[in-house]
């Protein structure tokens, strides 16, 4: 009992930060600098500057996410949302094109949806986190569950941005699952999400028509699509060391997008084999630690929080890879850390920084003070958890 007391007393102290996802993220971060130049220096470097701002404008919003105690968010997670679902609604009645879809907002440098994905993320877990055990109960926590991810997800599937849709659907579930969500009705919700997505794949014509192609090359892989092809055909020319970074061929010209979805063939093509799988394993420890902070986190909101951003990383990224190689449909994701754009990638170090904040710990003190009178007016709305989130809890 006196060491469970002193784990918890540990647990509830800040500590420093986890050096070992800064480290990866910082790795993570030149690798894709490094690969963005090489991708794009033959068109000139415009693209490699602009995003050299970009994280470094990312790298200001973790230290701003280091400085604010995680549970300031728990609070603002209803006027997050309110506002996230006013600029979805903006982009469908305003929005600009952006790769045939209407996507942004102020000459295409805005992308709600991507910001969506992490404002659910924080809204689902100060939701789960104040459900307690009437989580289990089907009309207090799938349906209305079912109801804020179906919104959010349906007016970005409406722009139509069917890959965020279901990415930010995926991880919705997962919190859901972690949270301690009955299976059952996880495996309904995701039978029934999958019925959706299919159908409204079906109703616009580009996604049916990669649907379409995507069957086709399963049984002749000479009908692979057009992008696919030529991303596996930039992978396996690198063999086993590659052409060398900045001697691949394939990108000009040959490779659609080789700055922001095809980045990975890129890779592939320059640093073969070897560079390809120390992607995979800087993802891979940028995942371990991610889901370890979660695992040890004994606020349910935090260790939510914590689960709930590394898995909308890193199923994006390993999104972007399978398509890469031709595993599922072609959909236009980025990788995290690698592709070109702005809003998504400091989404993404946003998500980190938060990752970050929360494996310090709980804040104590003056902190908590402040956060107790400025957030009392939402106390009512998003009440302070009731109990473990699930296995996450029981596990640390």
């Amino acid at each position: 009992m006196k060491k469970k007391r002193a784990m918890q007393r540990q647990k509830n102290q800040t500590s420093p930060i986890d050096w070992i996802l800064l480290a990866t993220t910082v790795g993570l971060l030149a690798y894709g600098l490094l690969m963005l130049y090489s991708a794009t220096f033959y068109v000139g470097t415009n693209f490699w500057r602009q995003q050299v701002l970009w994280v470094t404008l990312g790298g200001g919003v973790i230290l701003v996410m280091l400085y604010l105690p995680y549970p300031l968010w728990q609070r603002l997670a209803l006027p997050l949302m309110g506002i996230t679902l006013f600029l979805l609604l903006l982009v469908l009645l305003l929005g600009e094109q952006v790769l045939g879809a209407q996507r942004a907002l102020i000459g295409a440098s805005v992308q709600p949806g991507i910001l969506a994905r992490l404002v659910t993320v924080i809204y689902v877990a100060a939701w789960l986190s104040s459900k307690g055990e009437q989580l289990g109960q089907i009309h207090y926590g799938l349906i209305p569950f079912a109801v804020i991810i179906g919104v959010v997800a349906g007016m970005i599937a409406l722009q139509p941005d069917l890959s965020t849709a279901i990415l930010l659907s995926v991880t919705g579930l997962a919190m859901f699952f972690f949270a301690g969500g009955d299976p059952l009705q996880i495996f309904l919700s995701a039978v029934s999400a999958t019925s959706a997505f299919g159908f409204l794949a079906w109703q616009f014509t580009h996604a049916r028509t990669r649907l379409l192609s995507y069957v086709v090359s399963l049984q002749d892989p000479a009908q692979m699509p057009y992008h696919v092809h030529r991303a596996i055909v930039a992978i396996g020319s690198g063999g086993l060391f590659g052409v060398g970074i900045g001697a691949g061929q394939l990108k000009s010209g040959y490779l659609p997008f080789p700055h922001t979805d095809s980045i990975f063939a890129v890779i592939g093509e320059e640093g073969g084999l070897v560079a390809t799988l120390l992607v995979l394993v800087l993802f891979a420890i940028f995942t371990y630690r991610g889901y370890r902070i979660a695992l040890e986190t004994a606020d349910p909101f935090g260790s939510l929080l914590a689960f709930g951003a590394t898995t909308m990383i890193v199923t994006e990224a390993l999104l972007n890879i399978m398509v890469m190689i031709g595993l599922v449909p072609f959909t236009g994701t980025a990788l995290p850390f690698f592709s070109y754009g702005g809003s998504e990638m400091v989404i993404t170090m946003t998500a980190v920084g938060l990752m970050l904040n929360i494996s310090r710990g709980y804040p104590k003190g003056d902190w908590d003070a402040i956060l107790d009178r400025w957030g009392r007016n939402w106390r009512a709305r998003l009440p302070r958890p009731r109990r473990d989130p699930g296995f996450a809890v029981r596990r640390s």
